[in-house]
């Protein structure tokens, strides 16, 4: 069985690092080729790859908006849940999901489950009144 991965459970800063140091790697073969471009520092090395210089702060900037899309794409797949288990008040249901984030390390399927379990009363249940019946 598929399990979906979050990306909350990928670090950014992580995979920044890597480049990084994967950039650091090529650095050696680079040509003499640096060009000072709209205040942005570059170079590209024998295979024509370009690599960036950046400051920190622009740095710093783009790990903050990668995280802030971590963030926001984990509540959004929360509130896709949350609305698969037709809730009668979406705001109540909500507002308990949020205070059950732990870090963002649980799924959002999980969360929605357990609100389910725990307050009943807040979702829509289509019983089969046929079930019971023996033919």
């Amino acid at each position: 069985m598929a399990t979906t991965k979050l990306l909350a459970t990928h670090n950014v800063c992580d995979n920044i690092k890597k480049a990084i140091v994967k950039a650091r790697d090529n650095i050696c073969v680079l040509n003499q080729e640096i060009s000072l471009d709209n205040g942005v520092m570059y170079a590209k090395d024998i295979a024509n790859n370009e690599f960036y210089l950046l400051s920190k702060d622009t740095m710093e900037s783009i790990a903050k908006l990668s995280k802030e899309l971590e963030i926001n794409r984990y509540l959004f797949e929360l509130e896709k849940e949350i609305y698969k288990s037709a809730p009668i008040d979406f705001d109540d249901v909500w507002c308990i999901a949020l205070k059950e984030i732990k870090n963002y390390k649980k799924e959002p399927k999980e969360i929605a489950k357990s609100i389910k379990k725990r307050y009943p009363y807040l979702f829509l249940t289509f019983d089969n009144p046929l079930k019971n019946i023996e033919i």
